[in-house]
């Protein structure tokens, strides 16, 4: 059974953990995904690269109001997308590449689950350690819609590596994600409706910024509040059925109603690793968590989910 000094569940900022002070330590990386995390790979850093593009087709079409005479013509998606994960893409390799290039650490390219104190199934293999981070991560909620799972929507995972731009796309949700997202594809030309069961958006926000940028999109885009869906259907296209007995079409769909942390998929109360009401690791000033030689940072512990607060 592989023994180590130190194991790290995901590859985000978990990977920053090791350090010089390390070199005569055995250790392992448990990483099913991407080298990075979500913000490099599937969160602000290429969202952020997108709201640029967005914002320069949005400044084309305005620019004409203050005396400047530019057009838009249209925005070349697969250019854009390209350009991005272009240079997102190698970062991933190169810093996988990086760590299975050391004699000291172990790559596992697979989950982790907890089965006892700081034993694990990793794939089909047990594996034990003397000390342990877990920075596994978030992941998107999907809710339980009627027909939603028989349908090929998106998640923030997946809506930033799309093959085409939509002519009409639904966002679920009224978060930063689904706000920044209907940014994005408003501004490079799409068709964007989002539905929202709440009165304002934002509802973690203060109520003057909420009633504001609700204004904003408002004018912007096809916003329903208090809106709620049915049920979801795809044969070609998306129908859906709304709480207010009417029915919409789309060719894309962005389910964005929020996050959760990967804490079940670690199955972490076996490990004696406790979590709050929400599924968060709890963990002290010291990112030490209730168990004994087992610590905690990132996403899987903190709601405000910012890539700042893991580092």
């Amino acid at each position: 059974m592989p023994h180590h000094d130190l194991l790290i569940i995901g590859a985000g900022s978990g990977n920053s953990v090791i350090g010089p002070e390390h070199d005569d330590w055995d250790i392992a990386i448990a990483e099913p995904w991407l080298f990075g995390g979500t913000c490099m790979n599937r969160g602000c850093i290429p969202s952020k690269m997108l709201v640029h593009a967005a914002d320069l087709a949005m400044a084309a079409r305005h620019a004409p109001a203050l005396g400047v005479h530019t057009t838009f013509e249209r925005a070349d998606w697969p250019a854009i997308r390209d350009r991005i994960f272009g240079r997102i893409d190698p970062i991933a390799v190169a810093g996988l590449e990086y760590r299975h290039g050391l004699d000291n650490v172990t790559v596992y390219g697979t989950e982790a689950r907890f089965t006892g104190d700081r034993s694990f199934e990793i794939g089909a293999h047990p594996v034990t350690a003397d000390r342990v981070v877990l920075a596994a991560g978030a992941r998107s909620v999907v809710p339980d819609l009627p027909g939603l799972a028989d349908t090929p929507f998106h998640t923030s995972d997946s809506i930033m590596r799309i093959d085409d731009l939509p002519d009409h796309l639904v966002i679920l949700g009224g978060g930063f994600i689904a706000l920044e997202m209907a940014h994005i594809f408003h501004g490079l030309g799409s068709r964007v409706t989002i539905l929202y069961r709440g009165d304002l958006l934002l509802r973690r926000a203060d109520e003057d910024i909420r009633r504001r940028i609700t204004d904003v999109y408002a004018d912007r885009l096809d916003l329903r509040l208090q809106t709620e869906v049915e049920r979801v259907q795809h044969d070609g296209a998306f129908r859906f059925e709304l709480s207010d007995g009417s029915t919409l079409e789309a060719d894309a769909l962005l389910v964005a109603t929020g996050r959760q942390p990967n804490s079940d998929r670690l199955d972490v109360a076996a490990g004696g690793v406790d979590v709050d009401h929400g599924g968060y690791v709890t963990t002290d000033e010291f990112l030490h968590t209730s168990a004994e030689g087992v610590w905690a940072l990132g996403d899987i512990t903190n709601p405000a989910q910012l890539k700042h607060t893991a580092n």
